[in-house]
C-alpha cells in the first residue's frame, strides 16, 4: 500500500521496495503509514509529517521516507526535504525495483535545492579556544560545520559558545523559509575572573555542587584563631572541673583524720593516704589541662585580633611568644611580642 505517494504521482509500474520488518513493527508502520496520508488530506501537514516520521522508524521502507520528504517540503521544511530526498536517491542505487523512486528522488532534490536557505557560523581562530564549544538551538554543532554554510529549515535559532574557563557567549539570528543567507560571528572570548574559573563561574559552581572557600589569609586566621580560642575555653573549665574534683577528695581526706592528718587507726591513715594521693593525682591533671587551655584561650585571642588589623611587613614578621606558668600555687600565661 505504501508504494502509492501523497502527491498525486502517476502510478509507477514497478513494485515497491520495502525492507523485511517484522512482528508488530510491520503493523505499527502500516498503520503510522495510513495515518499520515489521512493527516495530509484533512491538511494537518504538521502531523502527518510526525505519522510518516515514526512509521519509517519501525520500517525504514523507500516509499515512506518518500512520502515523509514531500510532507517535509509541504511543511516549508525545505532543508530537511532536500536530505530526505537525496536519502531516497541513495537508497535507491544498486536497487532495480527501486529506480524509479530513485529518480524521483534525485529530481526533487535537485529542484529543492534552488530554494534552500543557509546558516554560516564564523569561528575566526582567535575565537578557536581549547575546549570551544558551539551549539545550535542546544544540539552541538560539529567543528567540521563551522565556517560553512549549511542548508537550515527557515526559523529562529539560538547559537551558544562556551569553553572552560570564559565566559559564554550566545546568540539568536532567524533565518527565512527560502532563499536566505544568514551567518552568525563568534566573538573572541574572555576570560572568566580566576575565583569563577576555579569553580565553574557563577553557575557553574552551583551546578556542580562546588562551594567556593575563602583564600583570603585574614579570614582563615581569623577562623583558626575563634576555633583555637573556643577550645582554651572549654580546656579551662574542664581542668576547673578537675580540680574540684582535687579539693572534694582533701577534703574526703581532713573528714576522715582532720587537718593534721593524724588517724586514730591504721586502716583510716590508709584511707587517708589514698584520698590525699587521688587528690594530688587529680590536682596535677587539672594543673595541665588548665594550662593547655590558658595557653589555647591566649593563642586563639592573639590570632583572632591579628586577623582584624592591617599588618605592614615589619608588623607582619612581629614574634609571639607564649610561655605556661605552672607551680604549686599559681597558672598563668606569659606572652612575649607585639601584635
Amino acid at each position: 500500500m505504501r508504494h502509492a505517494l501523497c502527491w498525486g504521482f502517476i502510478a509507477l509500474g514497478v513494485a515497491a521496495w520495502v525492507p523485511v520488518a517484522r512482528g508488530d513493527d510491520s503493523s505499527v508502520a502500516e498503520q503510522l503509514f495510513r495515518e499520515g496520508k489521512r493527516l495530509l488530506g484533512e491538511g494537518k501537514v504538521a502531523k502527518a509529517c510526525e505519522a510518516f516520521e515514526g512509521s519509517f522508524r519501525k520500517d525504514a521502507a523507500i516509499t515512506t521516507l518518500l512520502n515523509l520528504a514531500d510532507c517535509r517540503e509541504r511543511n516549508g521544511q525545505f532543508a530537511t526535504a532536500w536530505g530526505y530526498f537525496l536519502d531516497v536517491e541513495r537508497m535507491g542505487r544498486g536497487q532495480n525495483d527501486a529506480a524509479a523512486y530513485r529518480d524521483i528522488g534525485k529530481d526533487r532534490a535537485a529542484k529543492l535545492e534552488k530554494r534552500l536557505s543557509y546558516l554560516i557560523i564564523n569561528v575566526p581562530a582567535d575565537a578557536t579556544v581549547e575546549g570551544l564549544q558551539i551549539l545550535r538551538n542546544g544540539k552541538l554543532v560539529d567543528p567540521a560545520e563551522w565556517n560553512t554554510d549549511i542548508p537550515v529549515d527557515g526559523g529562529e535559532y539560538a547559537v551558544e559558545g562556551k569553553a572552560p574557563g570564559y565566559e559564554a557567549w550566545s546568540t539568536k539570528v532567524t533565518v527565512k523559509p527560502e532563499r536566505d543567507k544568514a551567518s552568525v560571528n563568534v566573538p573572541r572570548f574572555r576570560s572568566r575572573p580566576r575565583s569563577e574559573a576555579l569553580d565553574g563561574g557563577a553557575d557553574g559552581g552551583a551546578e556542580r555542587g562546588i562551594t567556593r572557600v575563602e583564600t583570603s589569609p585574614e579570614g582563615s586566621r581569623s577562623k583558626v584563631g575563634i576555633v583555637v580560642l573556643a577550645g582554651g575555653g572549654v580546656a579551662i573549665l574542664a581542668g576547673l572541673s578537675v580540680g574540684y574534683l582535687a579539693q572534694q577528695k582533701y577534703g574526703e581526706a581532713e573528714d576522715l583524720c582532720g587537718s593534721d592528718r593524724v588517724c586514730d587507726t591504721a586502716a583510716d591513715q590508709a584511707a587517708a593516704q589514698d584520698l590525699t594521693d587521688q587528690a594530688r593525682m587529680r590536682g596535677n591533671i587539672s594543673t595541665v589541662i588548665t594550662a593547655a587551655g590558658v595557653v589555647g584561650v591566649g593563642v586563639g585571642a592573639f590570632l583572632w585580633i591579628r586577623s582584624g588589623r592591617a599588618r605592614t611587613s615589619s608588623q607582619a614578621n612581629a614574634g609571639l611568644r607564649v610561655d605556661p606558668l605552672v607551680g604549686r600555687d599559681v597558672v598563668g600565661l606569659a606572652v612575649g611580642g607585639s601584635l
